[in-house]
């Protein structure tokens, strides 16, 4: 998975998401008998994985998997943390029956200086009692994935379920039928934003290379798979992909190109195509790419874009 570090896609449930949680809390504190605790419906006060620790003591962590839907019901790994949601997490917390010396919310919320002063107002107010609190935000679970080096493997086998090549492709072919269900290969060329359109292209190009795909908004990493196109297992794939990304890539250089020569102007913030043989030409190849896409999809047994 390479030498650098690796971002890695948060579980898509909540269930893997404790899964994911537990190992943690196995490796990162050295408790063996790190469990989830109870089951859903089961009063759980505010705890989720518990363990005890030699060095730490009682742990217990309640999981949130915060996450917004996109429009395919593909959770992002955001969602905000409101300080009145930390302090009822943290409230719920003080009825586990377990005396805990340590509380942590492990979130796929990405970190937040704000999230982080409330956490120790809260620990001033704990000081009484011996107790801390801290938060995992999903920026932490990504440290930990690429400093014990047991975990990355552990966490793709058993969390994510990769257990071949061929589940990594699928992975990699879920992104980039994300990274194409955007405006930018949906609507007519001369309706797009040219600003929008170009960062869209670039995005999905980023995607195609890397595996990484960002939010257009945020530009919060959204999904990420372990390698780019060129890396699949799958040769036809591979070169389907292939053909796909020299297709968006002649499709930005011709909007560029036009944009620079004066072929294509700015209306309005909009394309504006002085020949219409031009917006067919590039309309070409961004159906090409979405041609390539799609048969890729449909042999890997995937949903067409």
């Amino acid at each position: 998975m390479g030498s650098g570090p690796q971002f890695f896609q948060p579980p898509l449930h909540w269930q893997q998401f404790e899964d994911m949680t537990t190992g943690l809390l196995r490796e990162v504190y050295d408790v063996p008998n790190a469990q989830q605790y109870g089951r859903p419906g089961q009063a759980q006060d505010g705890v989720d994985v518990y363990g005890r620790s030699k060095r730490f003591g009682r742990i217990g962590i309640q999981c949130k998997r915060l996450a917004d839907l996109d429009r395919n019901g593909n959770p992002y790994p955001g969602g905000p943390i409101s300080r009145a949601f930390l302090r009822k997490e943290a409230d719920e917390s003080l009825a586990f029956k377990h005396d805990l010396d340590l509380w942590i919310l492990a979130t796929t919320a990405r970190r937040d200086t704000r999230v982080q002063n409330w956490v120790e107002e809260l620990n001033k107010e704990w000081a009484p009692r011996s107790r801390t609190a801290l938060v995992w935000s999903w920026d932490e679970c990504v440290s930990f994935l690429n400093t014990y080096p047991n975990l990355p493997t552990w966490y793709y086998q058993n969390v994510i379920a990769v257990t071949g090549p061929r589940d990594l492709d699928e992975i990699f072919l879920k992104t980039i039928a994300m990274a194409f269900s955007r405006p930018a290969f949906e609507v007519p060329l001369y309706a797009e934003t040219t600003d929008e359109f170009l960062q869209a292209l670039k995005d999905t190009q980023q995607a195609m290379r890397t595996g990484e795909l960002v939010d257009r908004v945020s530009r919060h990493v959204i999904r990420k798979a372990v390698s780019g196109f060129r890396d699949l297992d799958n040769r036809d794939w591979r070169d389907g992909l292939g053909r796909a990304s020299m297709a968006l890539r002649e499709l930005r250089v011709g909007v560029e190109t036009g944009l620079r020569d004066g072929s294509i102007r700015r209306a309005s913030g909009m394309l504006e195509f002085q020949d219409p043989a031009d917006a067919m030409l590039l309309e070409a190849y961004r159906d090409e790419a979405l041609r390539e896409v799609n048969d890729v999809l449909i042999d890997a047994g995937l949903p067409r874009l």
